[in-house]
């Protein structure tokens, strides 16, 4: 549908721009937000029709002004809204002798649906989604930030050396030198290939440093005057079919997109109500809650990586492996820095340890490579060696 003007509340509500909004919105499941009692589609935008279009934005937009403009999300929406409830109100063609028998063009808007009745593992499945919603906005996200933090002092520190590079009398133990191994073992960097280690630390602290901007709304106190950001993350009650096994999505490069859907329509938000999968989201499903902590702070930042890739600029953060697989070990270093795993590993050390980034990437400390160790946030350490002897880290500085 093509509209040439706005209609609803102040809009230009021309009388064939109404009629086909009237006529849409008929058409729309009421559990998609359809009117449920049928508009008279007259042409005239009075208060039933302007209320009919602030309750269908209820359901799929960000903002309800009762108004449908041109080329904008609330009439994209409405668009995608009429097929989805098309392919649910038309039975499947059937075949008769004389060929196939054309489906019945539904009229007007379909019966109110029944109250919703839940069983008791919905319910139990709803509340568990309620509490792990509570639990990331509260709890996860802070720490997601300041381990980004931390990430994004060690990414500083090691673009610092990188840029000195070939620097042959920088002690081993700098404090600069050890930041760059720790990115070096991640995504496989070297010093001996200096426009290789300035362009890898330049790109991975440009990433990290998008994870905390994106993060930096979302954690903290509100700020008085100024509207709360929306959550990146969404918690499901229900896995989608597409993603069965998975603890949680979302688009690549999200964090560009501007609240567009993917034309994908989940069950799992609401009970009883039908929820657009959007672009700048995060969704978790109820395989998160069937791990330890470290593995869920491990997939959040993961989802992080892949929300903050540049889609335009070509530099999406993708799966090519994930840590524990013989496919992410035999990455290159241009793999490595298209990896959400390697940034997430990285992320994670920097702000939690070594111990714990291997528990939550699920492998062994020594797997992530050859290079410092983190015992403490932002202080990677050498295990200790005979002084005189060859530096074991020196090239290559990372991988295998």
């Amino acid at each position: 549908m093509i509209l040439e003007g706005a209609v609803g509340y102040n809009g230009a509500n021309q009388k064939d721009d109404v009629v086909a909004i009237q006529a849409s919105l008929n058409s729309v499941v009421a559990a998609m937000g359809g009117p449920g009692v049928p508009l008279a589609e007259d042409g005239i935008a009075g208060p039933k029709t302007q209320n009919a279009i602030l309750h269908f934005q209820q359901h799929w937009v960000p903002y309800r002004d009762s108004k449908i403009e041109p080329e904008k999300a609330t009439l994209r929406a409405l668009n995608r809204a009429v097929g989805a409830s098309l392919s649910i109100a038309i039975p499947a063609t059937t075949v008769t002798a004389a060929g196939p028998a054309a489906a019945p063009t539904p009229v007007g808007a379909p019966k109110p649906p029944k109250p919703v009745v839940l069983t008791d593992n919905e319910k139990a499945a709803i509340m568990k989604a309620a509490i792990r919603h509570a639990t990331v906005k509260s709890l996860w996200l802070p720490a997601a930030y300041q381990a980004a933090l931390s990430a994004v002092r060690v990414a500083t520190r090691a673009t610092a050396h990188a840029e000195r590079l070939p620097t042959p009398n920088v002690a081993r133990e700098d404090a600069d030198r050890l930041a760059f191994l720790l990115i070096a073992k991640h995504f496989k960097l070297h010093e001996k290939d200096p426009s290789l280690a300035r362009a890898g630390a330049k790109r991975v602290e440009t990433m990290i440093r998008r994870m905390c901007i994106t993060l930096v709304n979302r954690v903290g106190k509100p700020i008085p005057g100024i509207a709360p950001a929306d959550d990146i993350f969404v918690s499901l009650w229900r896995t989608p079919a597409s993603v069965v096994g998975h603890p949680g999505y979302t688009w690549l490069g999200g964090a560009w997109e501007r609240h567009r859907m993917n034309g994908l329509i989940h069950g799992g938000e609401t009970p009883g109500k039908l929820s657009p999968d959007y672009a700048d989201r995060i969704y978790l499903t109820p395989e998160f809650d069937k791990s330890h902590d470290d593995y869920r702070s491990h997939v959040l930042v993961h989802e992080l990586a892949h929300f903050i890739g540049d889609m335009q600029g070509g530099w999406t953060l993708d799966d090519l492996g994930y840590t524990y697989e013989t496919q992410y070990r035999n990455n290159n270093s241009r793999q490595r820095l298209h990896n959400a795993d390697a940034y997430a590993s990285l992320v994670r050390e920097a702000g939690f340890g070594t111990t714990r980034a291997a528990l939550g990437a699920q492998i062994a400390a020594n797997l992530f490579g050859k290079g410092p160790v983190v015992h403490l946030p932002e202080q990677p350490v050498f295990p200790p060696y005979a002084l005189g002897t060859k530096d074991p880290y020196a090239y290559p500085s990372g991988g295998t």
